[in-house]
């Protein structure tokens, strides 16, 4: 073998490896959150986080007591979001995510990250809020909106990547929590939130979050596997 014939073998060889998956290095969630954030119109945050109260002063005052208003409130921004955010995604996109520089799984779990920040930010306001109104304990009340919301976080965030027609997922997520919310409101569930002790909501919210942790982490090593397993 000749020169020549070696250094065309050498070539060929590299432009075949530039071109075959690479094994790419795992993405910072922070990074992820803050391009998932400046996609975000901080109207839509702030009419949101501004209806929930003003919903929940009214709800409370006039409807039901503080612990129904929050259990059925503080999800109802998650759902609107997660449409909006990551419902709403191009399905050319999840067929070549592996060729930008995040994938749709990636993307997804910034997504589902930043707007799980802001479903806190939204139930302890109207946990605070309720409290001052109607004299509920605020832990309880923070609790009794978190664990809903949590377990609905983990949820559209794992039916968001397990289904790849996401057309009606939204309306179905919507119709079954408002199925939730009026049975709560017309069976006498108030009853129950208030006899549930403090601890229980407690465990049952360290669950949900260790779960959603999991899911999270799962999908957000998915295109690094793809990439190990192709190499």
């Amino acid at each position: 073998m000749n020169e020549r014939m070696e250094q065309e073998m050498n070539r060929t060889i590299a432009l075949l490896q530039a071109s075959m998956p690479q094994k790419k290095p795992e993405v910072s969630l922070l990074r992820l959150i803050r391009i998932a954030g400046s996609e975000m119109n901080h109207s839509l945050l702030f009419a949101l986080l501004l209806g929930s109260l003003l919903f929940g002063v009214f709800s409370t005052k006039n409807i039901t007591s503080p612990m129904v208003t929050i259990f059925c409130l503080s999800p109802l921004p998650v759902l609107i979001l997660f449409h909006q955010y990551a419902l709403n995604s191009n399905q050319a996109m999840r067929e070549l995510e592996e060729t930008f520089p995040f994938s749709y799984t990636e993307m997804l779990v910034g997504r589902a990250t930043l707007i799980s920040i802001y479903m806190a930010f939204v139930f302890l306001s109207l946990a605070a809020l309720l409290s001052y109104l109607a004299g509920e304990s605020f832990i309880r009340l923070a609790l009794c909106g978190a664990v809903p919301s949590v377990y609905l976080c983990a949820i559209l965030l794992v039916l968001s990547v397990a289904i790849r027609s996401q057309e009606g997922l939204s309306l179905a997520a919507i119709i079954l929590w408002g199925g939730i919310s009026y049975c709560t409101l017309a069976l006498p569930f108030d009853h129950f939130l208030i006899l549930l002790p403090t601890a229980v909501y407690g465990i049952l919210l360290v669950v949900g979050i260790i779960f959603y942790s999991l899911c999270a982490h799962k999908i957000k090593q998915r295109r690094f596997s793809y990439a190990v397993d192709m190499e």
